[in-house]
C-alpha cells in the first residue's frame, strides 16, 4: 500500500510492502531522506543501498531504478525535494555560483549533520498543515544552503545546467540496456536527437535498437535465470520487460523454451 502527500515539490511517500519501481529518467536534480526501511538503487553501473537516516543528493539527466524495502516492523518512508532549474539558476545567480566541472556519479550520500538533521526533522510537521508554494520556495533555499555549508563540492552537482553532449554510444548502451526508457531519451542522454541516434547506432550495431536492446536483454535473462537461478518474477523487471507474459513470450520465442523451464533445468 502506499501513500503519498506532495508540498509543491516536496513529497512525502510511505510503502507498507517492498515496492519496485522500476526505472524512472531523472530531469530534475533533488534529494532523498530515507525515514525507515531501505532503499536499493541502481544506475546502470553501480548498485547503492541506503537505510534509515540517509541523505541522497539525485542528479538530474540520469537513469535510475529504485527498490524500496519495508522492514518487519516499519513502512518505507522517505521525504524528496525536487528542485525546478529555475529555482536553481536563481539561487546560483543571487549567491554568486558558477560551476563547470561536470559531476561523474549519479548518485551521492550527503553527510547528514545536526542542521539537516533538525531541518528534515521540522519539515515532517508541514504535511499536517497547509503550506504555502512561497514557503516551500524558501525552505528549498534553506536546504541548498544548509548542504553547501556542509560541502561546497556539490555545487558541481546543482548548479551545472548542460544538457548533455555527444558521448560514446556503443559504451551507453552496453551499460544501460536494461533500463525500459524510450528511444528519445536514450537519444537525449547521448547527446543526439532521435534521428542522430538511429543512424549511429545502425552504424555501430548493424541492426536497428529495438531488436538490439531486445536480443540483449533476452540473453541476460537467460545468463541470469541458468547461471544466477534468479526468479523468473524478478528477472524480468531486472532486465527491462514491462510485464511478465511478454517477457516469456520472447524468451520462448528466442531460445524455444521458457524462462521457467530453463531455471529448473
Amino acid at each position: 500500500m502506499k501513500q503519498q502527500d506532495d508540498l509543491f515539490g516536496i513529497q512525502k511517500v510511505c510503502y507498507t510492502k517492498n515496492n519496485k519501481s522500476g526505472e524512472q529518467f531523472i530531469k530534475t536534480t533533488g534529494i532523498c531522506i530515507i525515514l525507515s526501511g531501505k532503499l536499493e538503487a541502481y544506475d546502470g553501473v553501480t548498485k547503492y543501498l541506503y537505510q534509515e537516516g540517509d541523505i541522497i543528493l539525485f542528479k538530474k539527466n540520469t537513469l535510475i531504478r529504485f527498490v524500496k524495502y519495508a522492514s518487519v516492523d516499519k513502512p518505507f518512508e522517505s521525504i524528496s525535494i525536487v528542485f525546478k532549474e529555475e529555482q536553481l539558476k536563481d539561487f546560483a545567480l543571487k549567491n554568486n555560483i558558477s560551476s563547470t566541472i561536470a559531476s561523474t556519479d549519479s548518485l551521492y550520500k550527503l553527510t547528514n549533520t545536526q542542521l539537516i538533521k533538525n531541518f528534515f526533522q521540522f519539515l515532517q510537521q508541514w504535511f499536517n498543515y497547509p503550506i504555502t508554494k512561497t514557503l516551500i520556495t524558501l525552505k528549498k533555499e534553506e536546504i541548498l544552503h544548509l548542504i553547501l555549508l556542509n560541502n561546497p563540492i556539490y555545487s558541481n552537482v546543482l548548479f551545472l545546467f548542460d544538457t548533455p553532449g555527444k558521448i560514446n554510444l556503443e559504451a551507453f548502451m552496453n551499460n544501460n540496456f536494461r533500463f525500459n526508457v524510450p528511444l528519445v531519451q536514450f537519444a537525449f542522454l547521448t547527446g543526439r536527437s532521435l534521428a542522430t541516434f538511429k543512424r549511429d547506432f545502425e552504424k555501430i550495431f548493424y541492426t536497428s535498437p529495438n531488436k538490439w536492446l531486445q536480443q540483449k536483454r533476452l540473453e541476460e535473462a537467460y545468463f541470469l535465470l541458468k547461471e544466477k537461478k534468479m526468479k523468473t518474477k524478478d528477472v524480468y523487471m531486472e532486465i527491462g520487460f514491462e510485464t511478465l507474459s511478454h517477457f516469456s513470450f520472447a524468451f520462448k520465442k528466442q531460445f524455444g523454451i521458457t524462462p521457467t523451464a530453463l531455471r529448473a533445468e
